[in-house]
């Protein structure tokens, strides 16, 4: 189950229109979370290799691991 926090924020109302615009969403919650949810998912994907990653060897793919503060883990 998703913890939520209820606060209190300013928002920019172009820049929340032209966010539900791209994403889709209805609202200001589902807007605020799924850009911040697209802003993680853009994060973690900014250093991913594809050649590194998915056709590099085990040990080409576990130095990119550690590259990027992960673990060696297979």
């Amino acid at each position: 189950m998703m913890h939520m926090a209820r606060t209190t924020v300013d928002v920019d109302n172009a820049a929340l229109a032209a966010a539900r615009a791209a994403l889709g969403t209805q609202g200001l919650s589902a807007t605020i979370n799924s850009a911040l949810r697209e802003v993680a998912r853009r994060h973690a994907l900014a250093d991913f290799d594809v050649l590194r990653d998915i056709d590099g060897t085990p040990d080409e793919v576990r130095s990119g691991r550690m590259a990027r503060g992960g673990t060696p883990a297979e």
